[in-house]
């Protein structure tokens, strides 16, 4: 765990090789309490943590940036209500094809089960010996019970905790903006180092939510995978992705269509890939699902 400031803790390892467990997640120590912010993917991470985090205080809130799995899965091993935004909390009840971003969502399709097929997919492969926790807790998906659409301000105890949706990687994706500690949690609308779903993306807001980021007053950027950093990094990857927009854009003035442009068109080598995966990311399933993505939501702008 990484104490990037005196109140702010993060764990930015297992979201990266060789650990590989999941997205980054962290808290906020207060007088008045700990919020956190996105919970560990895997369960038997959630419950040392649940024992460690206890001894610093009470958990007064759990944040989900976004609605995918590897962010969500350990919110039942925590106390407090969770807060997302609107379009977030939509997304734990959405068909299994919208809660999952990764290329293993055919793979979760033909096992069954929705979401919770899903998620033991991925705690299988990722810490089997996590699975009795599943079953022995009576484990269900804890949903957010309070939300927002614009922004949202917490007060606790000397400390400033805000919410800001920035639609990008999903749209109901939010940034949480700690000021007094200059710290930023992205979610997914920034992976450092190696490139997140493009899947369920609307590609000109999160171009704009980047540079929004980048215009703020931050010393810590938390990504939603790989380690932090600082905001020239989001640079970095907001340009990877007006380069994704550019390429898919191209090809919708060349007359293609959406089958033609994924048959062209490739992002693998204007980003790191995720080494994470069991397969290289993106590779042949998901970059189709990327390319398919942002052909159809910037065809509707092009209309």
């Amino acid at each position: 765990m990484k104490s990037v400031t005196a109140s702010v803790y993060v764990e930015d390892q297992f979201s990266v090789p060789p650990m590989c467990r999941g997205s980054n997640w962290g808290f906020l120590v207060t007088h008045g309490g700990i919020v956190m912010i996105d919970t560990p993917m895997v369960p038997r991470t959630a419950v040392q943590w649940r024992k460690e985090i206890a001894k610093k205080g009470e958990i007064r809130y759990i944040i989900n940036t976004h609605h995918h799995v590897d962010h969500v899965t350990g919110n039942f091993f925590f106390p407090g209500p969770v807060i997302a935004h609107e379009g977030t909390r939509e997304g734990f009840f959405a068909p299994l094809a919208k809660v999952a971003g990764s290329e293993r969502v055919e793979e979760a399709i033909r096992i069954g089960q929705g979401t919770m097929g899903y998620i033991r997919l991925l705690v299988g492969e990722h810490d089997p010996e996590s699975l009795p926790l599943l079953d022995e807790e009576n484990y269900q998906i804890k949903t957010p019970s309070i939300t927002f659409s614009q922004e949202l301000t917490l007060y606790v105890a000397n400390h400033t905790v805000k919410l800001i949706h920035q639609p990008g990687h999903t749209g109901g994706q939010i940034g949480v903006y700690l000021p007094e500690e200059k710290v930023f949690f992205t979610g997914d609308n920034f992976c450092n180092g190696t490139q997140p779903s493009l899947a369920h993306s609307f590609p000109l807001e999160w171009v704009e939510s980047l540079k929004q980021i980048e215009a703020m007053e931050i010393d810590v950027v938390v990504p939603g995978h790989g380690e932090t950093c600082d905001r020239m990094e989001v640079a970095k990857f907001r340009q990877f992705i007006e380069k994704c927009i550019e390429m898919t854009r191209n090809a919708i003035q060349q007359g293609k269509s959406k089958e033609e442009a994924a048959e062209v068109i490739s992002f693998e080598d204007l980003y790191p890939a995720d080494r994470c995966r069991r397969a290289v990311h993106p590779g042949l399933g998901m970059q189709r699902r990327n390319v398919f993505r942002l052909f159809e939501m910037l065809s509707k702008r092009e209309k």
